[in-house]
């Protein structure tokens, strides 16, 4: 905690207060839109234009989803946008994911650093750099070129359906289930658990409640329509990120300050993104989600270039 204590100290803490306020604001607007935590782009940002320390961005970013997160989804609830079945059934995955996720976090903050182009480098840093590039250009990728064209098609209410959602669906793995929310007749448990494991140790590992995963899962793996994938996306991550933001606490990762400066913007934030979310068609959510994950990977490379000196003329 102690990190950015004294990084709100000087003169300019209230200055640096008031932009994670405002900061905040944004991840909640992106919340309350987008069915995600926001840790997707909170924890790079919150190190690349804050410079706090991945672990602390990590366990501090988990901790205000839980209430950015919760608050959002009482607007979906009102919606009728949350299949309550689905998010059962992904938190079970999900709780083991974290733990593993945050337990490989603590072995690499332990790999030491390395020298690059003359600059000293955690191993922790490239890692997760690296990890974060990959996972954001594959869905950003995918969900640009998906929702382009059916930005072109007649409303479906949302659906969308692709080859594999169409297989997924006809898994015959029992124990099967009937989503009626989701306008699933029959889909494998199993699926879904392992989804939503795979979404828990991103959380656990990255610091993100994986909507930036489960959310296009849902829609593209499982053909969820979108409004119900962004309402249920954000009810689980209420859990994940709960449980990932308590053992991040016991391993010394949370620091409230920061926690308190993001969440005082993000409440308002959420609420404004579900209200957008409504009235905007499922297609439009996708194609503007993909521009924001762009985004990010810009800012992400930016900063790793600036670590490494390429821009040593405006330190």
């Amino acid at each position: 905690m102690a990190i950015l204590t004294t990084f709100l100290s000087g003169d300019n803490g209230i200055i640096i207060f008031l932009g994670l306020i405002c900061f905040g604001f944004v991840i909640g607007v992106l919340s309350g839109l987008f069915g995600v935590g926001g840790g997707f782009l909170m924890t790079p940002m919150l190190n690349a234009v804050f410079g706090i320390p991945y672990n602390i961005a990590v366990g501090s970013g988990l901790a205000q989803m839980v209430g950015t997160s919760a608050t959002a989804s009482l607007k979906h609830r009102s919606y009728g946008h949350i299949d309550y079945k689905l998010a059962l059934f992904i938190l079970v995955g999900s709780l083991g994911g974290a733990e593993l996720g945050a337990r490989v976090l603590v072995r690499l903050r332990e790999l030491g650093s390395i020298t690059l182009h003359n600059h000293l480098v955690g191993k922790m840093y490239l890692w997760m750099t690296f990890i974060y590039i990959v996972l954001l250009l594959v869905v950003g990728t995918f969900m640009f070129l998906e929702s382009r064209k059916a930005k072109k098609r007649p409303p479906r209410g949302g659906i969308v359906a692709t080859r594999i959602s169409k297989k997924i669906q006809k898994m015959d793995a029992p124990p099967l289930i009937s989503l009626p929310t989701s306008r699933i007749d029959s889909i494998s448990i199993w699926i879904i658990i392992a989804i939503g494991f795979l979404m828990g140790t991103l959380s656990g590992l990255l610091g993100v409640g994986g909507g930036f995963i489960i959310t296009p899962a849902f829609i593209y793996l499982f053909g969820v329509p979108t409004s119900v994938a962004v309402g249920t996306g954000l009810f689980q991550i209420i859990f994940t990120s709960g449980y990932g933001s308590l053992t991040h606490f016991l391993k010394g990762n949370v620091d409230f300050t920061l926690v308190a400066g993001i969440l005082a913007g993000s409440l308002i934030g959420s609420q404004l993104g579900a209200m957008l979310n409504k009235r905007l068609r499922g297609a439009y959510v996708r194609y503007y989600f993909s521009w924001v994950v762009f985004m990010a990977i810009g800012v992400i490379v930016l900063k790793f270039l600036y670590n490494l000196g390429y821009f040593d003329w405006v330190r």
